[in-house]
């Protein structure tokens, strides 16, 4: 099936035309009418709501932290219709889970998650995603205690943030990245960003992981090779993974291996 939108300019996943006021109504996704979606203001922030039609109370919810919503569309029938990561959307029938896409820079201050987690009342389990740039790991510096997990998909963290490494508490982080990234690049940018192996192993070293395995994952036909290596051993309980995958796609949108299965599967054991 090809039916996948990407986020406005800013996972799994991305403009959203519609009215910039606050929208509760709920409507179905063109190409899938088990999917309910909703445009939200939060704070300065709009944040475009997924999810199952038949959602239970309190399901799991994953918020994603987008630059602009840049979740482009590869195939969008209607151009009214939400730009969002068609394939991360449609995961949720899969996980049961709602996902939360809001447009972010990378300099923003992180109050508005409150806000965001407060759109879901009895949802027990929070958890925090961010494309394309290191607001996750902002995140787990600041609030450690706010969502059960925290990943990231071809992002890191700024050097400023990093030369401050305020992780206090253990988490635990999924990041998955391209090693080949013209835009944020595996061995970070100068001035910019910090290398991936950096971002990873400030998490590594505040949840004190004594060890790690590396694995193989099968790829996409005609894609390079994509490992991962699981950080365990802490006594807190937190671990953490880092997918490596050959090549320069960004990794959202599942073209070279199963990118929405593998960071559930991650999260829902947390």
């Amino acid at each position: 099936m090809k039916k996948i939108f990407y986020i406005i300019s800013a996972f799994l996943l991305f403009a959203v035309a519609c009215e910039p006021n606050n929208t509760t109504d709920e409507t179905p996704v063109v190409g899938a009418t088990s999917l309910t979606y909703a445009v939200e203001s939060i704070a300065d922030h709009e944040a475009v709501i997924v999810k199952p039609e038949d959602l239970e109370e309190g399901a799991p919810v994953v918020i994603v932290l987008a630059e602009d919503l840049e979740l482009r569309p590869l195939y969008s029938p209607v151009e009214e219709t939400p730009n969002v990561n068609f394939k991360a959307a449609e995961h949720c029938l899969i996980g049961r889970y709602a996902l939360c896409v809001i447009a972010t820079s990378s300099n923003d201050d992180l109050a508005f998650l409150t806000d965001a987690k407060a759109l879901f009342p009895g949802t027990s389990k929070f958890y925090l995603l961010s494309y394309r740039n290191g607001l996750s790991y902002t995140a787990a510096m600041q609030m450690p205690d706010a969502f059960a997990a925290y990943g990231c998909v071809s992002g890191a963290i700024d050097v400023n943030t990093y030369k401050t490494n305020n992780f206090t508490k253990p988490v635990s982080f999924v990041h998955v990245h391209a090693t080949g990234n013209a835009v944020c690049k595996w061995n970070g940018v100068q001035n910019k960003t910090v290398s991936v192996p950096l971002c990873v192993g400030a998490i590594v070293a505040v949840n004190e992981c004594v060890t790690f395995k590396e694995t193989d994952l099968l790829p996409r036909e005609g894609k390079g090779r994509v490992s991962c290596t699981h950080y365990l051993g802490s006594e807190s309980g937190c671990d953490v993974k880092l997918y490596s995958v050959e090549g320069t796609n960004g990794g959202w949108c599942d073209e070279e291996f199963e990118v929405y299965n593998q960071i559930w599967n991650f999260f829902k054991t947390h």
